[in-house]
């Protein structure tokens, strides 16, 4: 029996080297020199091997082997697949990564040869990114892509800092770009920038019609970093950071307070109300001054990050491991944030020709508020209406004897006033299996699906106000409740074929891609959105010289009425590569120009950003209508052209790209067009399709590197700008429109969308036989008011002399980057600014009061108000006097605008790498940077970045959680 079994082995050991095979080679890097350590590994199997000291290599194959396919693979290095063929030798040339991520551009489901791309494309620096502090993904786009413009409104931890824009503003409605993450529609305020690989921006038709009804705000591509075969490593990057409030108001002092409102309640020929024994106590230190925001923040705000990633893989797959905790602390004892995020990143090798990209991802945000400031700026707002002669406390001896003015006290809304826990989840799962039928051929499907939810708990307990006597003031009631937000799912299917290969002698190159697609969304309110899409682009590059680029889409959205559903959008791009052109070749080979490349684009696409049902009727709980039906509401249109130039010379080290472009919108949505009401309705509304605007603008980029011995360095800068224009407000050329609930917006032909539209002044009333004498003014006039143009000479001030005042948008955008590098050492520098911009002084930043429309008596002026307000000695001031109650001053008109230009440094780092530390760390970083910690402006106002036609809705000028410099220290290894 054992001799048996003995026999049958020798046999199966026999038959094995029958079938065997053995397969050898070299791999080199591209200048020729072996590379050792590479990874061999035979694709859909754990066989494999590496490349020894001489980059040589042998690996025995089974019989099934034969005609598999072999990944070569080494960290720096572009992964290879080569197909086996029977082959016994293979040598390989393996590419190093930075070369291939700035050859290959991931755009429209599929990847394209950069010089292969003849629509406006960009790609940011994710290297520089990662190592700032960066809190949410949108402040990584303030100044590193031309023709992108992000200004940073709020620092508020878990908030959105602001919004970004690519080429203007083009729509009424949310002019966000859509952001696709590994093939899937997401927010871009859920990404961790340590997670990514590479950003790439579509900004032209051309780019963005693969997209179609979503890509008319410009679409930004991001792909998640996945693991490498025959690499397993561990990667770390953490930080901690300080952040510093800037930018805070500065308002006059106790005894200068009293004064002042004496001063203006007899200018207005009221009683003084404030006595000379009150002001002296402030004067002589008896009474200090109270400075309420010193009062509600607390402590520092302080910020912390944890990011650790594990790769690797073998011949049956890859996998990315990537966990995230960010923690961020707010100004008080209560509020912050905190964020959890794991994101799983596999590519499973099922067979030689299958492989399956499945992605999950989830996180969590945590983010706590006070009931008075549930939107992160409330407290602030109280503290602004505060004065300084207001105490936090009684001077009696009892626990928190908070003295209530008018009914507020910050200090005690933090301690009594309740608190507010919200929590955000979010989870995704995306399969993407693809199955190469061929070398060149191959279909791949998606399916995504992901879940949103939300939730928050409010809490406060009873207390109660006593005034200094003891006598009971007011109640604080206990309150106490938990809900939950609407829930929204988003499931996606989509159907893709891909076809790329080289033709006549890989002289030429074709890219070609189809598919299809569906979506619905659905929420636990009911409502849903369904959408579907066919597609189909090509790329065709002839002898490398001549390249063709077309695009068609049709899209139908559930949004829209019936019968005006679906819309095609097609695009097209051409592009010459000059520099390979026979004429060309001496400039190419002596290294003065190589690489020169002009295009042209034209397109149409379109915008669907708005919420369902709005062309359907609705009625309120009464049965009145309140929206009117419109069966002919439908799509945003497009029409979009691009012209550009690419330029590389003196060796590669100077790059250049301009860009000059034309977006025409129109038929724009608007969904609170006003109707004449009916019987039984109040007001009613209706959405419709109306007017169009124009954005006009050009683009400059330039970069120039070199090296010297351990030296090198780079600097780069860009200016762009763009104009925007209305073209038509309504249906014809004379319409105006004015918008529901804000009489300060108007739309008429020739101005920007965004405008300011208000009154021509012509300084200040100086006495009172001046306005006694002047038939057009505004009632109550006194000397020290506005004195407003009649613009129609009919001797009354009113909306008829309003007119267009100036452009709030940003023009003459411009940034500057400086990179050096000194044998470990490396130093970053990015300043960002506008050349360009006018802003809107609002609120307690611009007036010498909180105008509530009611009292306007609370809170004190601004120091530099003070400084520059009327009064009989100062008459050529820059503001009005000073006033509590009723007023006209607060009207909008070139008084209140101020010049927002500005140049801040947003970025300042210095690092310093190890190249090893022990057998398993490899370049160990350190660095320290600085963030947001120098502004150049003449803006009057706080921060030149906070203006209201940014975020309308919080920056009123009535108090904001402070802008934040930021100082962090951080460090950054690989394990391997």
């Amino acid at each position: 029996m054992k001799g048996t079994f003995i026999a049958i082995i020798l046999i199966a050991m026999s038959v094995t080297q029958l079938y065997a095979q053995t397969i050898k080679g070299t791999v080199r890097d591209n200048k020729g020199a072996p590379l050792s350590g590479i990874s061999i590994l035979v694709k859909g199997s754990n066989i494999g091997t590496s490349t020894n000291a001489d980059g040589a290599y042998t690996l025995t194959l089974s019989e099934t082997a034969k005609a598999g396919t072999l990944i070569f693979s080494g960290i720096g290095y572009k992964q290879t697949d080569i197909s086996i063929n029977n082959r016994t030798e293979i040598n390989v040339i393996l590419e190093a990564n930075d070369v291939g991520l700035e050859e290959v551009v991931v755009m429209g489901f599929s990847e394209v040869d950069r010089k292969h791309i003849a629509s406006s494309v960009s790609q940011m620096d994710m290297e520089k990114i990662k190592n700032r502090p960066i809190f949410k993904m949108q402040d990584a786009f303030s100044g590193t892509i031309p023709g992108v413009t992000m200004m940073r409104g709020s620092s508020l931890p878990g908030s959105v800092p602001g919004t970004i824009s690519i080429r203007g503003i083009s729509t009424l409605g949310a002019a966000d770009p859509l952001v696709i993450v590994d093939g899937m529609e997401q927010s871009i305020h859920d990404i961790d920038p340590n997670q990514v690989k590479s950003i790439t921006v579509l900004k032209d038709a051309a780019s963005a019609s693969m997209y179609g009804s979503r890509g008319a705000n410009g679409v930004i591509i991001i792909e998640t970093d996945r693991g490498q075969t025959g690499q397993f490593k561990v990667y770390t990057n953490n930080w901690y950071a300080l952040n510093k409030p800037i930018d805070l108001p500065k308002f006059v002092g106790g005894a200068e307070f009293m004064k002042l409102r004496n001063e203006t309640l007899l200018h207005q020929g009221q009683p003084a109300v404030y006595s000379q024994e009150e002001i002296t106590r402030f004067e002589s230190g008896e009474r200090k001054d109270v400075n309420w925001l010193d009062e509600i923040m607390q402590r520092n705000s302080t910020a912390l990050n944890n990011n650790v990633s594990v790769s690797g893989g073998g011949g049956v797959g890859t996998f990315n491991l990537m966990l995230g905790h960010i923690k961020e602390n707010g100004l008080n004892d209560i509020e912050g944030t905190q964020k959890f995020s794991a994101r799983f990143n596999t590519n499973i090798n099922i067979a030689d020709k299958f492989v399956l990209m499945a992605d999950f991802y989830a996180h969590r945000l945590q983010v706590d508020r006070l009931m008075a400031n549930d939107d992160g700026h409330g407290l602030y707002k109280l503290a602004w209406r505060m004065n300084p002669t207001q105490a936090v406390f009684y001077d009696v001896d009892r626990p928190d004897p908070y003295i209530l003015h008018n009914n507020i006290n910050p200090v005690a809304s933090i301690t009594r006033g309740g608190i507010q826990n919200n929590m955000y989840d979010r989870s995704t799962i995306n399969l993407r299996p693809k199955y190469n039928i061929s070398r060149n051929l191959n279909i791949e499907a998606n399916v995504s699906y992901m879940i949103n939810k939300s939730a928050e708990k409010l809490e406060r307990k009873t207390f109660k106000f006593f005034d200094e006597n003891n006598a009971p003031v007011t109640i604080w009631t206990n309150s106490v409740s938990a809900t939950q937000g609407v829930s929204e799912s988003q499931l996606t299917a989509r159907a893709l074929i891909n076809y790329n290969k080289k033709l006549r002698k890989d002289k030429d190159k074709i890219y070609l891609t189809a598919g299809s697609e569906v979506m619905n969304y659905t929420y636990t309110d009911y409502r849903e959105i369904s959408k579907s899409s066919f597609f189909g682009k090509l790329n065709y590059s002839f002898d490398n010289r001549y390249i063709l680029e077309l695009t068609g889409r049709s899209d139908g959205s559930s949004k829209f009425a019936p019968g005006h559903r679906w819309g095609f959008f097609p695009s097209g791009g051409f592009a010459w590569n000059v520099h390979n052109e026979t004429f060309f070749t001496g400039l190419l080979e002596s290294g003065a120009i190589t690489n020169l490349k002009l295009r042209a684009s034209y397109g149409l696409i379109g915008n669907e950003n708005v919420g369902p049902y709005l062309w359907q009727e609705s009625v309120n709980n009464y049965g009145w209508m309140i929206r009117v039906p419109n069966p002919e509401f439908s799509w945003e249109k497009q029409k979009q052209w691009n012209l550009g130039l690419d330029l590389t010379a003196l060796n590669d080290r100077l790059s250049f790209t301009a860009e000059v472009y034309r977006k025409m919108s129109y038929d724009l949505i608007y969904d609170q067009f006003s109707v004449p009401p009916l019987t039984g309705s109040n007001t009613l509304v209706s959405a419709v399709n109306i007017g169009s605007v124009e954005n006009k603008g050009w683009e400059l980029s330039a970069n120039w590197s070199d090296k010297a011995g351990d030296f090198s360095y780079k600097i780069g800068g860009m200016l762009f700008d763009n104009r925007n224009k209305m073209l038509k407000a309504g249906y014809t050329d004379m319409d105006s429109l004015i918008f529901k609930g804000n009489n300060d917006r108007i739309w008429y032909k020739g101005i920007p969308i965004n405008n300011y539209y208000g009154f021509e002044t012509d300084g200040f009333f100086q006495t009172r036989e001046e306005i006694d004498a002047t038939a057009a003014k505004m009632p109550n006039t006194l000397p020290g008011d506005i004195r407003y143009v009649d613009q129609n000479g009919d001797g009354l001030i009113n909306d008829q002399d309003r007119v267009y005042l100036a452009d709030p948008l940003p023009h003459f955008n411009y940034a500057i980057n400086l990179d050096l590098h000194y044998k470990s050492w490396d130093f970053s520098a990015l300043g960002q600014g506008i050349g360009k911009r006018t802003g809107r002084l609002m609120g307690q930043e611009a007036y010498p009061v909180y105008v509530d429309g009611n009292s306007n008596n609370l809170g004190a002026p601004r120091v530099e108000y003070v400084a520059s307000h009327w009064s009989p000695e100062n008459p050529d001031s820059r503001f009005p006097r000073l006033w509590t109650g009723p007023t006209s001053n607060t009207l909008l008109s070139d008084v209140w605008l101020s010049n927002a230009a500005f140049f801040r440094v947003k970025s300042l780092q210095l690092g310093y790498t190890f190249p090893k530390i022990g057998r398993s760390f490899k370049n160990f970083r350190i660095y320290l940077n600085a963030q947001d910690v120098f502004t150049i402006t003449k803006w009057e106002g706080l921060d030149p970045e906070r203006i209201d036609v940014d975020s309308p809705g919080t920056n009123d000028g009535n108090g904001n959680y402070p802008r934040m410099a930021t100082y962090s220290f951080g460090i950054s290894t690989s394990i391997y």
